[in-house]
């Protein structure tokens, strides 16, 4: 019984099974599908029963059609699909294209330049940082050009040898009397000789060395000097090598020893003095296990004798963790809570007051800590011998502007507390945002009614940020040197080769304009008042754009 019979012919109006039963048993296969069985005229026959709309379509039909035929619904619907597309009306047919223009080949850019190449190997290895040994691939994939590695280390001693010979020739006259900030930068084991004018972050000297002994230094001030360039003040760490070389040359310039040092000390040995009490706390917790479990005399007294050594050494750190507090105000140029300009003499009695204090705690480190301060603690406070003479004069001409003496003090201790208190939220003490905005405030009503008083507010922000107490500048210029050198580490032992990029490097950071900062959109030379003719560090060394 065929599967037609078993459908009622009620259900089916449309003549199926006699269309079905009139197609041939078989008939030519289509070469392109898999199914041989199935011809051309049994696929139109089920191309005309699927396409039938799903309303009008019999109900089993499609499950008839896959018994009858043996293929699966999938393969049902996909061959009515095919018909159906089949049957579709073809597209108009479009005119024929339009003869257009050739398509010419892209023309080969001309080759770069020798000075484009110079300029592009220089820019990556000083600006970009990048090695030696991958300039020249960089310049093959930008410029298509090829170079080799030598031919990239000759022309970087032949720039730095160059570079040199300009730095030579700099006239620093124009900067005036300025306080250099000096440190070391090293490169692996060997030293680099920096100095640093903080104002405008000038490179006034950055020498490649072998050491860093007394002799080397004095040598390095006089080569400054010999550039034009006027020390009126150092500023500089507690390196021993420091004063001995100003005293090797007759420099008689003062020195400020960074204040940033001694506090740094300071909590390094209350660190060390709370690890103490630690230990001296683990034979006391050893003593109280076997307390615990057998009362012993002996143990007792060695848990006695440990925890009164913790609790004496947990004293002597909260003690001088007060006292190093103290050290730290006897080291500021304002104070934070009343706005009061420190001189010299208050800084040195607040100083020796402090030192005699931590005199009388019997520890080692607090002993060698004391000493290290007694040596520099004259020179600690030299800044404040620069800022008198200019803060004297501002105070006549505002004792002038204000009548009232109590009105003078006044303004200047609330111009000098918003001073201190920003300089504290620029370091990272975002606790005294709060104060330093009703402090600014404060400042910022005085020139509602008077603008000469924010003429003079001005003024007296300027002399506080002129004031050099730190070596940070020697810092700043060592963040950003470190990773050039991190990346050219097969020159750090020649002094020369160190000599030769140094060079270059002072020259571009001289030159090169700031990106943020106060300093945004000048070079430190064009703050420093120094013109070479052109602000493009590659022209000035002979390599000018095509």
């Amino acid at each position: 019984m065929t599967a037609l019979a078993s459908v009622s012919p009620a259900a089916w109006p449309a003549p199926l099974e006699p269309i079905w039963q009139m197609l041939p048993g078989f008939s030519e296969p289509l070469p392109a599908c898999k199914r041989s069985d199935v011809g051309v005229v049994e696929r139109l026959f089920i191309g005309a029963v699927v396409n039938v709309p799903r309303a009008q379509r019999p109900w089993g039909v499609i499950t008839w059609l896959g018994t009858v035929f043996r293929v699966s619904r999938p393969t049902l619907y996909a061959i009515g699909e095919r018909c159906a597309a089949g049957l579709q009306a073809p597209p108009p047919a479009s005119p024929p294209p339009a003869p257009s223009t050739p398509v010419l080949a892209p023309e080969t850019p001309p080759p770069p330049s020798r000075s484009r190449l110079l300029r592009t190997l220089l820019t990556l290895l000083v600006p970009g940082g990048v090695s030696e040994s991958q300039a020249p691939l960089c310049v093959a994939e930008a410029l298509s050009r090829h170079c080799s590695v030598g031919f990239t280390s000759e022309l970087l001693q032949a720039a730095g040898r160059r570079a040199g010979q300009v730095l030579d020739t700099v006239d620093h006259r124009p900067m005036g009397p300025v306080t250099l900030a000096r440190d070391e930068i090293y490169t692996g084991r060997a030293p680099n000789l920096l100095l640093v004018e903080p104002r405008s972050l000038t490179i006034a000297g950055l020498y490649a060395t072998a050491d860093c002994d007394t002799e080397t230094w004095a040598l390095a001030l006089l080569l400054t000097q010999g550039r034009g360039v006027d020390i009126q003040q150092l500023v500089e760490d507690d390196c021993r090598a420091y004063h001995a070389s100003c005293a090797a040359i007759g420099l008689t310039a003062p020195e400020q020893k960074d204040v940033w040092h001694p506090g740094h000390a300071a909590e390094q040995v209350i660190t060390a003095v709370a690890r103490e009490a630690l230990r001296a706390l683990k034979p006391a917790e050893q003593a109280e296990k076997h307390l615990r479990r057998r009362w012993d005399t002996a143990e007792f007294a060695i848990w006695a004798a440990a925890l009164e050594q913790a609790e004496r050494l947990w004293d002597l750190s909260n003690t001088l963790r007060f006292w190093t507090g103290c050290v730290w105000d006897a080291l500021e140029i304002v104070d934070g809570r009343s706005g009061e300009i420190r001189d010299r003499a208050i800084n040195q009695w607040l100083l020796a007051e402090t030192l005699t204090a931590l005199r009388g705690l019997a520890h080692p480190r607090v002993q060698a800590l004391v000493n290290r301060l007694d040596a520099q603690a004259d020179e600690l406070s030299t800044c404040l011998d620069f800022l008198a003479p200019a803060l004297a004069a501002w105070q006549t001409r505002v004792a002038a502007h204000f009548p009232n003496p109590a009105w003078a003090r006044f303004f200047q201790a609330c111009v000098a507390r918003a001073w201190r208190l920003e300089q504290a939220v620029q370091s990272g003490h975002s606790h005294f945002r709060a104060a330093a905005h009703e402090a600014r405030e404060w400042v910022l009503q005085f020139g509602v009614e008077d603008p000469d008083a924010a003429t003079f507010a001005s003024e007296l922000e300027a002399l506080l940020d002129a004031t050099i107490r730190a070596s940070s500048a020697a810092e700043t210029i060592n963040s950003v040197l470190r990773p050039y050198f991190n990346g050219r580490r097969e020159g750090a032992a020649d002094t020369e080769s160190r000599q030769l990029f140094l060079n270059l490097f002072t020259l571009w950071f001289n030159l090169h304009k700031f990106e943020s900062g106060p300093r945004k959109g000048h070079s430190p030379y064009e703050l420093a008042g120094i013109d070479l003719g052109s602000d493009d560090w590659l022209t000035v060394l002979g390599f000018p754009p095509d």
